[in-house]
């Protein structure tokens, strides 16, 4: 345990970690330096009234990173790291209701410096009641971690180790998806929910402590945190979602506007999906040429070849042989069709005042004006009802056709061509 505090303090702050320790007076800052000292087996130094301990202290890989604490006021340049050293008024001489200004002030200050800190709440019975809720409620407080002890006895140093490696900043946090979800659109309702929930935590994530929140925000739902693991050297958090049993199919039902409930249906659904695929795939490309050219055509495939047997040619003296095939070609043509609206009313003063009243209505709001309802219908309705009427008689399709298949068939592009 000790080794991994060790490699996660020397990867955040660097080979030389130098932890300021401060607080209000007379709350134990000299006892907590000479306890992390006897805690470290290293020798506490006496600096201008001032106590700081020093020592190197190894790594995994064998070698040692330079530790130091020492008693010193608040700045940028005072450290990697700080311990705040506060009391609950246990011991004579200071007084609890007498700190919180003091410790208010300090906590503002190191959060300004941007250095990671914990609290170190000093008490004689650091596991009583009262000592205990007051911990809690700093925590809860401040936003830090806070850990109770008797400053006068032995140092928790492994404690104060991990309180001050996951008080270090968090620099990324990577959220993993099940396949499945990651290829829906982010407006969708499944995915809206899952961003919504990061994006409400993620701003309450500012250091390695506070990464269980989000793990802690996908406890329940359809969508809930599988694992989540923490590299403190780093400073990276990874989470992996999963859903919970019979969400897949019903985000699928969803998404494809069919009920899906189970692996039959699915493969039913599949099934019919496949002749749409084959049907959409053969004239997209015609649709789409008709969309943007006007004119679109679907080329005969191999299996709409209907091949001729050979004929015997004869012309003059010469002799040969035939060979036809037919098959269908399908040609799109974007047709604009024009519907009018014109609604009147009374004499021509009563309806020139009814057409400047929907010309201003229009440049307010265009979609109200079309939803205005008039006899029982709005207009949008009426224009919808002329488009549908406008369509191509029965007799003069078939005569559209032979006259389109000559064009085609013969190559001449010179055709008047006369409906009647």
């Amino acid at each position: 345990m000790e080794n991994e505090l060790y490699e996660g303090i020397a990867a955040r702050a660097g080979e030389n970690c130098r932890v300021a320790v401060v607080g209000p007076a007379q709350c134990g800052k000299t006892s907590f330096v000479r306890a992390l000292a006897d805690g470290l087996g290293a020798e506490r130094e006496e600096t201008e009234g001032r106590s700081r301990v020093c020592t190197q202290l190894p790594r995994a890989e064998g070698a040692s990173f330079a530790f130091c604490a020492e008693e010193c006021a608040i700045s940028a340049a005072d450290g990697a790291a700080a311990v705040l050293v506060t009391a609950d008024g246990s011991f004579a001489g200071v007084s609890r209701a007498s700190l919180p200004t003091a410790e208010e002030g300090m906590v503002r200050r190191l959060r300004e410096s941007g250095m990671p800190f914990v609290i170190v709440l000093n008490s004689a019975a650091p596991t009583a009641g009262d000592c205990v809720a007051l911990r809690a409620a700093l925590e809860e407080k401040y936003g830090a971690a806070v850990l109770a002890m008797n400053c006068a006895g032995k140092a928790d140093v492994d404690g104060l180790l991990e309180a001050l490696l996951l008080s270090f900043p968090v620099s990324r946090l990577d959220v993993y998806l099940p396949d499945w979800l990651s290829v829906l659109p982010p407006d969708s309702k499944m995915i809206a929910e899952i961003l919504a929930k990061v994006r409400e935590t993620a701003p309450r994530i500012s250091c390695l402590r506070d990464c269980s929140l989000l793990e802690r925000a996908f406890g329940e739902g359809d969508v809930y945190c599988e694992w989540a693991e923490t590299d403190v050297n780093a400073g990276r958090a990874r989470y992996r979602l999963a859903a919970k049993e019979g969400v897949f199919y019903r985000v699928l039902s969803e998404e494809c506007g069919a009920e899906i409930g189970d692996d039959l249906r699915l493969m039913a659904y599949v099934r019919s999906m496949r002749e749409a695929k084959q049907f959409y795939d053969r004239y997209a490309a015609a649709f789409a040429a008709a969309e943007e050219n006007g004119y679109g055509i679907v080329q005969p495939t191999e299996e709409d070849l209907a091949l001729q047997a050979p004929a015997l040619v004869r012309r003059g003296a010469k002799c040969g042989v035939r060979l036809s095939a037919d098959a269908p070609s399908y040609h799109i043509i974007k047709v604009g069709v024009h519907s009018d609206v014109s609604p009147i009313a009374g004499e021509a003063e009563h309806g020139e005042e009814l057409a400047r009243s929907m010309v201003d209505r229009y440049e307010q709001d265009p979609e109200a004006l079309w939803n205005t309802d008039m006899f029982g219908r709005t207009f949008k309705d009426m224009v919808r009802e002329g488009l549908r009427e406008k369509t191509m008689p029965l007799d003069a399709r078939e005569k559209l056709r032979k006259a389109v298949t000559r064009i085609v068939n013969e190559g001449k592009g010179g055709v008047l061509c006369i409906l009647l």
